[in-house]
């Protein structure tokens, strides 16, 4: 809630500490930034009770009937606030390499891009995202998808950027993360095992930034690959999670099922690695049977 923490100070920097709603959406200062920044929502002055529902960076909500004063709502047709909203970080998802998916993969790709917004709205707003190198079939795609229009496109990245790429031999720190404006993300689908994809796109994009990967516990089996997840453990690290909650967190019981194959494989050890991937039951389950079946591929490409 990047965003939400900001709008908050400047709140209470306009004198404003108790805000009268009419819906309850939480978080509530993050959907209010988006009302402010996407749908031009302002500020109306009146006498307002109502019961308090919460409290968020200093700000008091009240809503419905009872005994709390606010002399202050969120109202689309209100006094206009200007937001001086935080323009890193910033994600940049470069498309150089578009034309080299296939049908499906550009679907998939195109959704993906989708989802991403809808993730990044909970902690920023559309502005800190870029589109680079898009085609004509892509922006087509996504319009027809519904794709806001305040995204922008073509950014150059900043001096202080990272590639996030999956081959890389550098394991990203959570220090680099919470210190780096830009991250990179490739716009690339890979169901067919398309190994150097970030390296190749950064090459034609003429992207010359330092290449890191996420990694957990040493390896990469288990990290999500989809944009919204990549940029999602990001913004949690960003926030103040530590990287391996954050990634715990994204994970779907498809990773956690793949990584605690591998490391039961590894180590024998199932209920102490599912443990620490906090793997449910049904996990557990997958993993029993096919390691009392026989023993498993080898995962070490992945390690």
């Amino acid at each position: 809630m990047i965003l939400g923490k900001v709008i908050g100070k400047q709140l209470l920097e306009m004198g404003i500490d108790t805000l009268y709603l009419r819906g309850i959406e939480r978080p509530f200062l993050q959907h209010l930034g988006l009302k402010f920044l996407l749908y031009d929502w302002g500020i109306k002055r009146g006498i307002y009770y109502g019961k308090r529902v919460g409290e968020e960076f200093g700000i008091s909500f009240i809503t419905g009937r009872g005994n709390e004063l606010a002399t202050e709502s969120p109202h689309p047709n209100g006094e206009k606030v200007e937001i001086d909203f935080p323009p890193f970080p910033l994600f940049i998802v470069d498309f150089s390499l578009w034309n080299r998916h296939s049908e499906s993969e550009k679907r998939k790709l195109a959704s993906q891009t989708l989802m991403l917004i809808s993730t990044i709205r909970k902690h920023l707003w559309d502005y800190n995202l870029s589109l680079n190198h898009t085609s004509q079939e892509l922006e087509h795609l996504i319009k027809v998808m519904g794709f806001p229009n305040k995204v922008r496109r073509d950014v150059m990245p900043p001096s202080n950027t990272l590639i996030l790429d999956p081959y890389a031999e550098d394991q990203v720190t959570e220090e680099q993360i919470r210190s780096t404006d830009c991250f990179v993300l490739g716009g690339i689908v890979d169901d067919s095992g398309w190994k150097y994809a970030t390296k190749e796109m950064a090459k034609e994009a003429g992207y010359s930034f330092r290449h890191v990967k996420i990694a957990l516990r040493g390896s990469r089996l288990g990290v999500p690959d989809r944009l919204n997840k990549i940029a999602s453990i990001i913004l949690r690290v960003k926030e103040g999670e530590t990287l391996e909650d954050s990634i715990l967190n994204e994970q779907s019981n498809a990773d956690k099922f793949l990584r605690l194959l591998r490391d039961t494989t590894l180590n024998g050890d199932l209920e102490r690695n599912a443990q620490w991937l906090r793997a449910g039951e049904k996990v557990k389950q997958r993993v029993r049977r096919i390691t009392s079946r026989t023993r498993p591929e080898s995962f070490s490409s992945h390690q």
